[in-house]
């Protein structure tokens, strides 16, 4: 007995229940003996002349003759009228029920566990065991188990999202389904998440509210849509490409393009530093790359191993994380701010100078230099002591750290990370090009283009 009673709600629903009922009162109308008596119920006690004594209900067949008495008339389109009016009816609650549905549900799935167990304990209260409740609620007050998780601000840079159990909703960011921690930035976490609607993986860089004060939020909230309006100008093979941005009541979030591979700072480790030519390969990819960003009027200011994707598989590289690039022709960037990684910050960018393309070389070449010895130019224990030494003294030769290297590479490293902006690389293109001929004559084959 149970099993058929567990089955009938399966069979039938409110939406079926709804769209038949439609039907019937479409196609039947008034031959049905309960809305015939109400129109003539209706009529007796509206229809009535004023100052008269309300009759009692006509009987069916006195209904045409008193229509005519009282001149009136039915219109040839009222039975359209009214099919029409039941049509829409039915639509807007087929359509709304299953809204309904997706409200209870829709608190769990934007991180809001303590408004989604109310809910559930709340439908308990009033039903029990109705449908998949209780393991819901299980799941949801395991998430939380002392409440103090329950709150909005499941992003931050320092607390990844707690992902549930199979019996909760995925949560998500927009139309973005979160599946798991894929890395952290100096903002906030990145995700790698889905887009449902074209099955698309995507990578999810968020900015967490509840993790800065309202002093500083304003002007990381500045820093993180410029990143969307920099890369999202860009399209390069080489880039990120950036496909949607977005914000909720607790963070702003970044869907951008899901590079597969390792940071390059995997790789500028004694012992684990890739070949010279697949480096040189890799430089110059990068310094076409920051060409074309350059010629969009877009420099990057953070250029970095960390921020180099590199995918042994098949070559591939992205340069990520533009969220501290000077868009050139804004207005609202300004000289005076000092953003970046100090190890690969140019003098001028590190004294808050106006940064152009020439800051990008310098960055590279220092990058150039990590990849090649596993060190940076200059080590500081202190970041007062770091910025003297690149402001002031000489960089170290690489070949203290790798005494094998070509001279020709050598060369160019300290071309790349002049102090003067003007002694560098004219730009990334003539890096690029150099680089290439570098390969040719010292490595003896010659990199992609």
């Amino acid at each position: 007995m149970n099993a058929i009673l567990s089955f009938i709600p399966r069979l039938f629903s409110l939406r079926a229940v709804i769209l038949v009922l439609a039907v019937v009162f479409a196609l039947m109308g008034d031959q049905l003996a309960l809305v015939g008596w109400a129109d003539r119920a209706l009529f007796s006690i509206l229809g009535v002349p004023e100052g008269a004594t309300p009759a009692t209900i006509l009987p069916q067949e006195a209904f045409g003759p008193a229509m005519a008495d009282r001149g009136l008339s039915e219109p040839l389109w009222s039975d359209m009228a009214v099919t029409a009016g039941l049509a829409i009816a039915a639509l807007y609650l087929v359509l709304a029920i299953p809204a309904m549905g997706a409200a209870v549900s829709l608190p769990e799935r934007k991180r809001q566990y303590d408004k989604a167990v109310s809910t559930y304990r709340s439908i308990q209260e009033r039903k029990k065991g109705f449908r998949d409740t209780a393991a819901r609620l299980s799941a949801l007050e395991k998430l939380a188990p002392d409440n103090s998780l329950m709150q909005g601000g499941s992003f931050d840079n320092t607390r990844t999202l707690l992902m549930p159990e199979p019996a909760v909703s995925r949560p998500t960011l927009g139309r973005y389904e979160i599946e798991r921690e894929i890395g952290r930035g100096a903002m906030g976490v990145v995700y790698l998440g889905k887009d449902p609607k074209i099955a698309r993986t995507v990578a999810i860089k968020t900015l967490s509210y509840q993790a800065f004060d309202d002093g500083q939020l304003q002007d990381l909230k500045e820093r993180f849509f410029r990143e969307a309006e920099a890369a999202g100008r860009l399209s390069h093979p080489a880039l990120v490409t950036v496909y949607d941005v977005g914000e909720e009541a607790d963070l702003a979030y970044i869907a951008m393009d899901y590079a597969k591979g390792r940071p390059l700072s995997e790789f500028g480790r004694t012992g684990r530093l890739l070949p010279l030519p697949r480096v040189l390969d890799i430089v110059a990819r990068v310094a076409d790359a920051l060409a074309y960003a350059h010629s969009q009027k877009i420099v990057h200011r953070d250029i970095k191993p960390g921020n180099i994707i590199f995918n042994p598989d098949n070559g591939d590289i992205k340069i990520t994380d533009f969220g501290i690039a000077k868009i050139s022709d804004d207005s609202r960037t300004r000289t005076g701010a000092v953003m970046g990684s100090p190890l690969y910050m140019s003098p001028e960018q590190l004294k808050g100078q106006k940064v152009t393309g020439a800051s990008d070389i310098y960055s590279l070449g220092v990058t150039l230099y990590k990849l090649v010895s596993g060190e940076t130019p200059y080590q500081g224990d202190t970041l007062a002591n770091l910025t003297y030494q690149i402001l002031n003294k000489r960089p170290r030769s690489v070949r203290e750290f790798n005494a094998d290297l070509p001279n020709g590479v050598v060369r160019l490293i300290n071309k790349a990370i002049q102090r003067e902006p003007d002694k560098r690389f004219a730009s990334a293109a003539t890096m690029a090009e150099a680089v290439r001929r570098l390969a040719v004559r010292e490595a003896g084959q010659e990199v992609s283009s």
